[in-house]
C-alpha cells in the first residue's frame, strides 16, 4: 500500500476559492468499499492525561489539556493516539470541567502508556475513488466557514487599529481510508486461549484491528478426499487412502459423483468406522469406483464472534492476534478470515501534515486568475517588501480617489506575526512634495492579522506617532498620501510591503457626500465616495386589521367621528438610496465591479455613521476604454435593517 497525496493545498489560500486535495492509494481497487479518508484539522490541543470517570452513570474519560481548549459541550473531537495506536478516533464532549479539562464519550480499556495525545475539531469527507482510482476534492465550500464575513464587534470605533484573528485560519489534514477488511489466517494457534496467525505478514502496518475489538472469526471447510463408494449396514461408505477430520454427527457435503448422483449433496456422518473411511446418512444405492470430494467444518469449531485480547508480531508465527476464546483442543490445519462484525467499516488515518500546515484567508480569486498559490503575495512574510502586498484588490503605486472623511480599513496578513509590526504612512503637498511620516503600531506584538483605518479623518483619532514633521501642523496641505507595512526588529521602520496610495478628491459638489464601503475581494474594507447625485426613499409595508365598527355604552350604540373600521397593526419601513459616483477613470472601473459581487455592504452618511446596507442592482454595464474616458455608475441601495412602529 501507497497512499499519497498528488495535490495539497497551499500554505496560503483564499477561502472562497478553490481548495484543492487529491489523494491516491495503490491499494484502492484490492478491498471492497474502499473510500479515501480526509479530515481538515484545526483548533488543536494536546491532551497530557486521559483517566476514566463516572458520567451520568456510565464509564467516561477526563481529558486534561496542555493549554487552554475552545472546545464545547456537544463538540465531536478527533483524537489521535499516535503513541499507542489503541484511541484514536472520533468522541463528543460529554462536558466541561474546566479550561483545560473535559470528558470525552469514551472508555479507556487499555491503559494508555505514553502521552500526549492530540484532539482537534475537524471537517470529514469520504471520498470514492474515481476510475483512475484517485480521490478528488475541493475543501472550500466548507472551510470557507472558518473565517469571518463581516467587520468584527457591533460597535466599530473608526479610528482605531483592528486585530482581525477571523479572517484566517490555519489547519492541517489526517488522511486514510476505509474498507471492509478482511485478514487471513493459516491456523489458529493455543497461547492460553486461542489465536490466530498468518505467518506471510510481519508488520502490523494498515492492520486496523486494536486491543478490544470484537471481531468475527470464520473457518474455511476442508476437503477429504475419497476413492469409492461402498456398503456398510445399509448405508453408504466412503473410502480413501487419506485421513479426514470428521466425527459422527458433522454436516458435510459430497461431490464428485457422475452416475450415482443421489450420493452428491448435503448430508451428515452418520458413523466413522475408521480414520480413512466414513459412513454418510444416505442409503446405499449401489457400489461406485468414482471418486470426489467431501467437504466440511471439522472440530474444533471457532465460527463465532470474539474479542482481542493481544495482537502481536512473532518471529515465527508472524502475526498473530490473540482472542479471549477458550481452546477446544486439537484439529488439522483450518485457515480462515477474520473481520468486523456486521458491516463495519474500519478506518485506518496516518497524519502526512502538521495541524497547522495550511492557512486559509478572508479572501476570493477570481477564477480566471485562479492558481494555487495565487494567494501569497497577499500574506506578509520575512521577504523583501516587494513581494508583499497588502491584501486588497487596489493596486500598488495608484491613486485612488479619496474624500476626507472616508471611512475605510486596510487588511494585513502576517506570517509569522513578528515580520511587521504596524503601518506608515507618508504625506505629501500638490508638488509630491513630503509633508511628513506618521507609524501606527498594531495592537499586540502576537497578532497576525490586523486592519488599519484609510481616511484622514481616521488617523487622526488613532494613537499615531509623529516620525517627521507634525501631522497637526500640515494636515490641510495633504494632497496625497500612501501606506505601507513596516517592519521595526532593531528599533528602526523598514518597508516591508508595496504601497497603496490615496488621492485627497478636490472636486466641488453641492450634494452631501455618500460613500459604499465594502469587502474587497481579498479582504480590506475599501470605500468610495459618491459625490454628485443622491435620492432618498421610504418603503413601507403595512399589516392592517378589521375592527367591529361602533361604540355600544350600555342599551346605546352609536359611531365616534375619530373611530376606525381598519386600524394599522403595525408598519415596517426601510430607507434606500441612489448614489451616484461621479466621474470614474478607467482603473478605477474594477472598484465598482467588486462593489457589485461584494456580500459584505456598508453605506457611510454624511455625519460619517457606518449602515449595513444591500445593494438592489443585479446588473451593471462596466465601461471600457483605453483612452482613460471618465464614466459615472449609480447604485440603488438599501440598508438592511427593518424599522417597526406599532
Amino acid at each position: 500500500m501507497s497512499y499519497s497525496a498528488i495535490t495539497l493545498p497551499h500554505d496560503f489560500m483564499a477561502a472562497y476559492s478553490a481548495i484543492p486535495l487529491k489523494v491516491f492509494d495503490t491499494d484502492y481497487n484490492i478491498y471492497n468499499q474502499y473510500k479515501y479518508i480526509v479530515n481538515a484539522v484545526y483548533d488543536d490541543e494536546f491532551i497530557i492525561n486521559m483517566v476514566n470517570t463516572n458520567y451520568n452513570g456510565s464509564v467516561q474519560t477526563l481529558c486534561t489539556t496542555s493549554t487552554t481548549h475552545p472546545y464545547k459541550k456537544g463538540d465531536t473531537l478527533l483524537v489521535n493516539d499516535y503513541n499507542n495506536n489503541l484511541y484514536t478516533g472520533y468522541y463528543n464532549v460529554s462536558q466541561i470541567v474546566s479550561t483545560t479539562e473535559f470528558i470525552l464519550d469514551l472508555e479507556i480499556t487499555i491503559p494508555i502508556t505514553t502521552f500526549p495525545l492530540r484532539c482537534s475539531k475537524f471537517y470529514k469527507w469520504k471520498l470514492s475513488p474515481d476510475l483512475d482510482g484517485y480521490g478528488k476534492l475541493d475543501m472550500s465550500n466548507v472551510m470557507k466557514d472558518l473565517v469571518s464575513q463581516n467587520l468584527t464587534g457591533e460597535n466599530v470605533d473608526y479610528g482605531l487599529v483592528y486585530d482581525a484573528p477571523d479572517t484566517k485560519k490555519c489547519f492541517g489534514l489526517l488522511l486514510g481510508y476505509e474498507n471492509q477488511y478482511v485478514f487471513n489466517f493459516k491456523d489458529n494457534i493455543f497461547l492460553g486461549d486461542v489465536g490466530f496467525y498468518n505467518d506471510d505478514l510481519t508488520s502490523l502496518d494498515n492492520i486496523p484491528f486494536q486491543i478490544g475489538d470484537i471481531i468475527n472469526v470464520t473457518q474455511n471447510q476442508i476437503s477429504w478426499d475419497y476413492q469409492s463408494i461402498s456398503s456398510l449396514g445399509g448405508f453408504a461408505r466412503l473410502n480413501s487412502t487419506s485421513t479426514h477430520y470428521f466425527t459422527t454427527g458433522m454436516p458435510i457435503t459430497v461431490e464428485g459423483q457422475t452416475g450415482l448422483i443421489q450420493y452428491n449433496g448435503a448430508t451428515n456422518v452418520y458413523s466413522v468406522p475408521s480414520s480413512t473411511s466414513l459412513v454418510i446418512n444416505k442409503t446405499y444405492q449401489g457400489a461406485s469406483s468414482t471418486g470426489g470430494l467431501v467437504w466440511g467444518q471439522p472440530r474444533p469449531e471457532y465460527n463465532t464472534t470474539c474479542t482481542i485480547t493481544d495482537i502481536y508480531v512473532d518471529a515465527t508465527y508472524g502475526v498473530v492476534i490473540k482472542t479471549d476464546l477458550a481452546w477446544a483442543g486439537n484439529s488439522p490445519v483450518i485457515p480462515g478470515t477474520i473481520t468486523y462484525p456486521g458491516n463495519k467499516l474500519p478506518q485506518v488515518l496516518t497524519a502526512i501534515t502538521d495541524y497547522n500546515a495550511f492557512c486559509i484567508y478572508n479572501a476570493y480569486q477570481n477564477r480566471q486568475d485562479y492558481s494555487v498559490n495565487g494567494y501569497d503575495k497577499y500574506v506578509i512574510q520575512n521577504r523583501s517588501f516587494s513581494g508583499n502586498n497588502i491584501s486588497t484588490i487596489l493596486e500598488d503605486e495608484t491613486c485612488y480617489r479619496i474624500e476626507r472623511s472616508t471611512i475605510g480599513f486596510l487588511l494585513f496578513h502576517l506570517y509569522p506575526a513578528s515580520v511587521c509590526d504596524g503601518v506608515i504612512y507618508e504625506f505629501f503637498d500638490k508638488n509630491s512634495n513630503l509633508l511628513g511620516k506618521i507609524k501606527l503600531d498594531k495592537n499586540t506584538t502576537g497578532q497576525e492579522d490586523f486592519y488599519v483605518p484609510i481616511g484622514i479623518n481616521q488617523i487622526l483619532l488613532t494613537p499615531y506617532t509623529n516620525i517627521s514633521g507634525t501631522l497637526t501642523s500640515y494636515i490641510n496641505s495633504v494632497d496625497s498620501y500612501v501606506v505601507y507595512g513596516y517592519d521595526a526588529p532593531f528599533g528602526t521602520p523598514s518597508q516591508r510591503t508595496n504601497d497603496k496610495c490615496f488621492k485627497i478628491n478636490d472636486d466641488c459638489s453641492m450634494y452631501e457626500i455618500w460613500h459604499l464601503m465594502w469587502k474587497d475581494r481579498l479582504g480590506s474594507f475599501i470605500s468610495y465616495p459618491f459625490i454628485y447625485y443622491s435620492r432618498d426613499f421610504v418603503e413601507v409595508e403595512r399589516k392592517n386589521y378589521y375592527r367591529t365598527e361602533g361604540n355600544w355604552d350600555n342599551d346605546t350604540f352609536g359611531y365616534r367621528d375619530y373611530d376606525r373600521g381598519i386600524k394599522t397593526f403595525y408598519s415596517r419601513s426601510r430607507n434606500t438610496y441612489t448614489l451616484n459616483s461621479g466621474w470614474l477613470k478607467q482603473f478605477e472601473v474594477p472598484l465598482m465591479e467588486d462593489l457589485l459581487q461584494s456580500a459584505s455592504v456598508y453605506i457611510q452618511t454624511p455625519d460619517n455613521r457606518l449602515f449595513g446596507a444591500q445593494l438592489l442592482d443585479n446588473k451593471l454595464e462596466l465601461f471600457k476604454d483605453k483612452q482613460e474616458q471618465l464614466y459615472s455608475y449609480t447604485f440603488n441601495v438599501s440598508v438592511s435593517f427593518n424599522q417597526y412602529r406599532f
